[in-house]
């Protein structure tokens, strides 16, 4: 009986959420492989944190989840995020996109490499011979 109630309540919490994809602004994409915006607001390759960003600055509530995927495209595995339902789901995509390009990414830091010097190793072909 416990099992039904909890499953009933995910399923109440989750009908006031709304999916969306990075394919959706993928400038790269055609209508018929999921971009949802015109070529005007789609962004060259849209990161989840970009598009997620772009949510949070346009208001939205945002829960991320990166192990699922969109199926047009499942093979490139950018995942998803979920906001709260608030009018049409075309609207909300379009005040994203808007978004999008006022997103700035903070970049990866690169790791530090050490310079290496080569020593000759024991027993090495090029090794001086001794008389």
């Amino acid at each position: 009986m416990s099992k039904a109630k909890s499953k009933k309540g995910k399923t109440a919490a989750r009908r006031n959420l709304r999916i969306i994809y990075p394919e959706y602004f993928d400038k790269n994409l055609s209508w018929r492989m999921g971009r949802r915006v015109s070529k005007k607001l789609a962004y060259d390759e849209p990161e989840l944190k970009r598009v997620a960003l772009a949510a949070q600055k346009a208001g939205y509530e945002v829960f991320l989840d990166s192990k699922k995927n969109y199926s047009r495209t499942w093979y490139e595995g950018r995942g998803r995020f979920l906001i709260n339902k608030d009018g049409s789901k075309e609207v909300q995509i379009r005040e994203i996109a808007k978004n999008i390009p006022k997103v700035n990414l903070p970049k990866p830091a690169k790791a530090k490499k050490k310079p290496t010097t080569k020593k000759p190793k024991k027993g090495s072909v090029y090794r001086p011979k001794k008389k």
